[in-house]
């Protein structure tokens, strides 16, 4: 080939290059753009009344906003995690919308994913097509998502949790620890601190565990050879692990300095869930389910503690009937028997609030474990009334509920791959003035107008028919992706295991398929024990951290059994 024919070759190959990256560019951008450009026209749905969840971020993101932390101590001040409400604050500086910049941050996730899961295919047209089927998932256009609730951070951390622990520990050179730690420490330190923050934002944190395991593990197993030098392989780990515990502890620590408790959460301190676990260890004549601590259990333990006797006034009286009130109307119960457990703990904290217990949290917390420890000497005294000690949230165990909990998870994987994709709409707000005047300026709005529940397109003639009509369509479109694909992916995740068992090879894309199967499974099982054991859980609210998680095993394992062979590891025993 001649000098002119090489260059003009080189030069077809430079043009058809700047041609594709052209293309993937504008069409990433026009796929974020046009998400965000169908999310401007729902407005925020505000419940005014929701002093326990949307008013209370407002109120804290008020209190932050104001320097005075979370403001005077009371029994709400550590019932919720930190993370959402100083979100809601710097969104406000920035006088954005709150619900553009939650879609912007899960947009960027989404990429995030998706770019990784092209790279290691190869191909960018992954990206694009796992990025456009993530950028559209049916739940975001619901009157849930449209809630000041942390679901509207929740969802966005834990996709992006996900995909920095592939970027870290899955993607590789094949280069030594010391020379991956320099290329990979930013994203190690980013990785440590999405993990701060989304043990920030929920308490249930832990459903992500198995699948980062997974990661983790194929990280140490592809690099057993040159993992000796210990040192390196644990700097390489601490770099990321150090920087989640500086966001934790620096909350702690403030917590401390203003409160004098070390903790970032109530539902995780062991005062009161020692505190709540001895009421629930309390026998019942007969066992209802929901139901943790009922009118005999009650009596029993008035009677073993003076601290419980405390709490009769308002268990027994008008705050009691109101919370028992509450959960059988949100769950459709008749008839009403109890304060049901789900609504309990604040029943439990409210009641302890107006013994006078939540002066401060170290009143708060002597209270709780000399509730505890009265309880418990109690049931030592008369141990036929009462079951093992217990220092736990979670109901003693049943051994029908293995079977409930079999049945709900099964009700609530189908309910995730329906995505939500029949509530698309809006709902209208409701409260008084006042508290829907604090949501309009803490979240820069705008606001649903007040009045009855909307859902169908012929009801938004203020609004813009056609994107509406749009997210309508998008959301049934990706409703029926996800109710076909979701499984199909699951089936063939299951033959992609067998197939790698059988050649003793362990595949890279099936390693990030089972880390996706894992939270998938993880958060469907935990819902389930919930929805059987403690209150009902089937719910979009609950479902929405790992719908788009589902969506994603969808590209991720069509394209992984598609592609061209990825690099392997074998299981086998290297003699080196």
């Amino acid at each position: 080939m001649s000098d002119d024919a090489y260059s003009q070759k080189a030069d077809d190959l430079f043009k058809k290059e700047v041609s594709a990256t052209r293309f993937f560019n504008g069409a990433i951008l026009s796929i974020f753009l046009f998400s965000l450009w169908i999310k401007a026209i729902f407005p925020i749905y505000a419940i005014g009344w929701a002093t326990h969840d949307d008013l209370l971020f407002i109120r804290l993101a008020t209190s932050i906003g104001s320097g005075h932390w979370l403001g005077n101590y009371d029994n709400l001040t550590h019932a919720k995690g930190i993370a959402y409400p100083v979100f809601i604050f710097l969104n406000h500086l920035t006088g954005l919308p709150l619900k553009l910049t939650e879609h912007a941050l899960y947009l960027w996730s989404a990429l995030f994913f998706s770019s990784i899961i092209g790279t290691l295919y190869s191909k960018r047209y992954i990206t694009i097509v796992t990025f456009l089927l993530l950028s559209f998932p049916p739940f975001i256009w619901s009157p849930v998502a449209a809630r000041v609730t942390r679901e509207g951070l929740y969802v966005s951390l834990s996709l992006f949790l996900i995909a920095l622990a592939i970027r870290c520990f899955v993607v590789s050179k094949h280069y030594s620890v010391a020379e991956e730690l320099h290329d990979k420490k930013l994203y190690l330190i980013l990785l440590g601190t999405v993990a701060g923050i989304y043990w920030l934002t929920r308490e249930e944190g832990i459903w992500l565990l198995p699948s980062i395991l997974i990661i983790i593990s194929f990280w140490l197993w592809s690099r057993r050879h040159i993992l000796r030098p210990w040192r390196m392989s644990l700097l390489f780990i601490l770099t990321a692990l150090i920087p989640a515990l500086l966001v934790v502890e620096t909350v702690n620590s403030i917590n401390y300095f203003k409160y004098g408790v070390f903790r970032n959460n109530d539902f995780r301190s062991s005062d009161f869930q020692a505190a709540y676990g001895s009421l629930a260890r309390i026998k019942q004549d007969h066992w209802q389910r929901y139901v943790i601590f009922p009118k005999d259990a009650r009596e029993r333990a008035y009677r073993f503690s003076a601290a419980a006797r405390e709490l009769a006034p308002s268990l027994e009286g008008a705050q009691g009937n109101d919370w028992r009130n509450i959960g059988c109307d949100s769950t459709g119960i008749t008839p009403c028997p109890e304060i049901l457990s789900g609504w309990f703990m604040w029943a439990l904290r409210d009641a302890v609030a107006a013994a006078g217990h939540y002066s401060s949290a170290q009143e708060a917390q002597a209270f709780y474990r000399r509730l505890a420890a009265e309880i418990d000497v109690g049931c030592s005294r008369e141990p036929t009334e009462c079951l093992p000690n217990r220092e736990t949230m979670l109901p003693p165990w049943r051994q029908e509920y293995l079977l409930d909990t079999t049945l709900a998870s099964w009700k609530i994987f189908n309910a995730l791959i329906s995505m939500g994709g029949d509530d698309v709409g809006l709902a209208h707000s409701v409260g008084n003035a006042q508290s829907l005047a604090q949501f309009a300026l803490i979240t820069n709005g705008p606001l649903a107008s007040t009045g009855a529940e909307l859902k169908s397109v012929a009801a938004f003639k203020s609004h813009d028919v056609i994107r509406l009509t749009l997210a309508e369509f998008l959301a049934k479109t990706e409703e029926k992706i996800a109710f076909y694909g979701i499984p199909a992916a699951l089936a063939l995740w299951l033959i992609w295991v067998l197939i790698s068992i059988s050649r003793r090879k362990l595949d890279v894309g099936l390693i990030i398929v089972s880390s996706l199967v894992a939270a998938v499974g993880t958060r469907v099982i935990l819902l389930g024990f919930l929805e059987a054991t403690s209150i009902p859980s089937n719910n979009i609210l609950y479902l929405s951290p790992v719908m788009p998680i589902a969506l994603a095993l969808v590209p991720t394992v069509f394209f992984g059994i598609m592609r061209n062979p990825s690099p392997s590891i074998s299981f086998a025993t290297s003699n080196r």
